[in-house]
């Protein structure tokens, strides 16, 4: 019984249900923004994981994990053939969450300009945001072609938040017109 209570307290807290049946539920809509934002520009960087093996360039950092700069890393001992791999992988993902961010971010607005559910359009963006941190997850750790396709899966399923979206702030806009 307590657990029930402490996950529909947290549930509550995330905008997902309300305390009663007549009680609005809150617009979170920003905050995922804000959230989102934070993921995909900060969280996901190299920056940190390249200044921990003292290899980061902030001179012309983009540059860092290309040839002929990488390789000079490796053959120098500064990292190993499989952390320049990783490190490349995280970049990858980092550059996918960022292009990926402008999407999520269209599509909250979007929504929020449609007057859409709150309670919807939390439950979408939770939904967007646990897949987004899971895309990164496994995109960090990829070696394998299964975890390759698992990556694809989450790509997608990212999308199909952001595009369900779209589609019911295009009804609720275009309710009034039909």
């Amino acid at each position: 019984m307590l657990y029930h209570s402490k996950m529909s307290s947290l549930l509550t807290n995330l905008g997902l249900t309300a305390n009663n049946s007549l009680a609005p539920l809150p617009n979170y809509g920003p905050y995922f923004l804000l959230g989102n934002f934070f993921l995909s520009y900060v969280l996901t960087t190299t920056r940190f994981q390249k200044t921990g093996y003292g290899v980061d360039n902030n001179m012309n950092p983009r540059y860092d994990l290309v040839s002929p700069r990488a390789e000079q890393l490796v053959s120098k001992g500064k990292i190993t053939q499989e952390q320049l791999a990783q490190l490349q992988r995280i970049q990858a993902a980092h550059s996918n969450s960022m292009e990926h961010y402008t999407v999520f971010a269209a599509a909250v607005l979007c929504s929020m300009v449609a007057k859409l559910d709150s309670g919807m359009l939390n439950k979408y963006a939770t939904l967007y945001t646990v897949i987004r941190a899971a895309y990164f997850l496994v995109y960090r750790q990829n070696t394998t072609r299964q975890a390759a396709g698992v990556r694809s899966v989450l790509w997608w399923a990212g999308n199909i938040v952001c595009i369900r979206l779209f589609w019911f702030a295009g009804k609720a806009l275009n309710a009034h017109v039909l």
